[in-house]
């Protein structure tokens, strides 16, 4: 076998650059699949219950061969990735060797992955088969791609041979990030197997890569926590939802389910229950926790904002020096603001084909909104509206600070003054999010922003650590537009100024939002379903 050092060395030395690519995606390319309507013909075939006849085998390869972009070479491939289990998949192994038709490295991978849709619990037989099919892969080939890998894995850990997985996982590493499958697969394993240390370092490193733990992960971890006697149950359940926390994930309904129905001699009491906007709990009356940004990670954030998000490596990502310089002016004559606001955002809420005075009626309500407030205003915006010519305009500028960014740039060189240095950059277009966010981190902890904007993409240029200082941030000052009614009214959506995520408050009680699939990215706001659970 492939040793974990010689994994190591080849990672380290053959790719240097370590490019982090989704492990397998040279394999995974939409071209290489059938066309819908031979996906659904195949499928309702393989279907039924009876197991298609050599004849029948014959002419399913040879409909997707009749496609262009397949051949000997990938079609048997492509047939065991539409068998919707183990035993379609045996069939048709078996149809090849009628045929005399060898199986090369994707046949044997695919087949391995169809042993998670047995029908049925696993026998001795099965394991040994995945431990024979494995073996001689391994002796066949001193390193396996990345899709084959993680076929592998899914198969393996259906067996007591799972912890040859940690090696498969390096391999991946080789060339790509491993799955969600793959740390899954291991994860639940390793818990099943009473390895909770490895289990918790997949869980940890599987969120580290942005991939998300699955139902399978957590309930092996309660199965697990309830067979121990040498450890309270409650600790263990606690670990899991400090665990979400920290790596900010939502439990589905499934786990809840399962916490619903605890039995009461774990000392666990959970009811289900709903989150005022006011972060009220109906269960309990308790109020959940608020948003934290301290004084030091607000600092942070606005000390690295400036470098990861509009400049970077000496490259304007975002702007140009000369406007950069004019907008650090600018903000130094007018800070501070109670309210920063998106002025195109606003603009183009109720659609992009409308008229100018339409958009500037937009802006100048928003604007409005916060003027009869006393609150101070910038908006930001690009300078073609300038064109927009009307009164509501006049009223912009005469009762907010207007900074207007540029449209389009060409290839310019120049210097910033505030860090000394040349740049050079390309032409492309001014993109309004950075300066909101800058002018209002620059602005003070205090100020709000005005966007419907997710900000995703500003987020992950921060890194690890201050991501999710910002994303608490965000959630703490972002408000939005809903509608402006007939009378000139603004109805506005607040941010949920509370913790989004599991937590534990001073009476021992934790809130836990629920989402309807733990393993799809929910939009992350105020869920509908919660738990409220304490521990005696």
């Amino acid at each position: 076998m492939f040793s974990r050092f010689n994994v190591l060395w080849l990672r380290r030395f053959a790719f240097p650059e370590n490019v982090r690519y989704y492990a397998g995606v040279h394999q995974k390319n939409p071209q290489l699949k059938p066309a819908t309507a031979t996906v659904e013909t195949i499928k309702a075939k393989l279907a039924s219950s009876s197991t298609p006849t050599a004849e029948e085998w014959k002419s399913i390869r040879l409909n997707i061969l009749n496609e262009r972009r397949f051949n000997i070479t990938n079609v048997d491939s492509v047939v065991l990735g539409l068998c919707p289990n183990l035993r379609m998949g045996k069939s048709y192994i078996a149809f090849l060797h009628q045929q005399g038709l060898q199986t090369n490295l994707a046949i044997v991978g695919k087949l391995l992955r169809l042993y998670r849709l047995k029908e049925g619990k696993l026998t001795e037989e099965d394991e040994s088969d995945i431990w024979r099919m494995y073996s001689e892969l391994r002796e066949q080939n001193a390193i396996l791609d990345a899709n084959t890998c993680e076929h592998a894995i899914n198969a393996l850990t259906l067996t007591k041979h799972w912890k040859h997985c940690l090696e498969l996982l390096e391999m991946i590493k080789i060339s790509g990030t491993p799955d969600s499958s793959s740390y899954n697969c291991i994860a639940t394993k390793a818990f099943q197997s009473g390895d909770e240390s490895t289990g918790w370092i997949m869980m940890q490193e599987m969120c580290e890569n942005k991939r998300l733990p699955n139902d399978d992960s957590f309930l092996a971890w309660l199965d697990y926590s309830r067979k121990r006697e040498d450890q309270p149950f409650s600790a263990n359940l606690e670990r899991m939802l400090q665990f979400t926390n920290d790596r900010s994930v939502f439990l589905s309904k499934r786990i809840g389910k399962q916490l619903l129905e605890l039995p009461s001699e774990f000392g666990i009491r959970v009811q289900e229950t709903r989150i005022t906007d006011g972060g009220k709990c109906s269960s309990c009356k308790g109020t959940l926790s608020s948003i934290v940004v301290s004084e030091d990670m607000f600092q942070s954030l606005r000390d690295k904002f400036l470098t990861a998000v509009l400049i970077n490596k000496e490259i304007f990502n975002r702007t140009t020096p000369e406007e950069l310089n004019r907008f650090q002016a600018f903000l130094a004559k007018t800070l501070p603001y109670d309210v920063v606001i998106d002025g195109l955002n606003v603009a183009f809420s109720s659609g992009n084909q409308k008229s100018p005075i339409v958009y500037a009626q937009q802006v100048a309500a928003v604007v409005r909104h916060y003027v009869r407030q006393k609150k101070r205003v910038l908006v930001i915006g690009r300078k073609h509206m300038d064109k927009w010519r009307s009164r509501e305009m006049k009223y912009i500028r005469e009762n907010s600070f207007l900074f207007l960014t540029d449209d389009l740039y060409v290839w310019v060189s120049g210097l910033l003054e505030s860090t000394a240095t040349y740049f050079t950059f390309a032409s492309f277009r001014s993109q309004d999010d950075p300066f909101l966010l800058y002018a209002a981190l620059e602005s003070g902890p205090k100020t709000d922003f005005f966007s419907r904007d997710l900000m995703r993409k500003h987020s992950f240029m921060l890194g690890n650590e201050l991501s999710g200082v910002f994303k608490r941030w965000q959630q703490e000052h972002q408000y939005s537009l809903l509608s402006i009614m007939p009378d000139g009214r603004v109805l506005i959506k607040a941010p949920f100024k509370y913790e989004l995520y599991a937590h534990k408050s001073c009476d021992n009680r934790w809130h836990v939002p629920l989402v309807e699939l733990g393993y799809r990215i929910p939009k992350v706001e105020k869920q509908n379903d919660w738990l409220c659970l304490s521990i005696e």
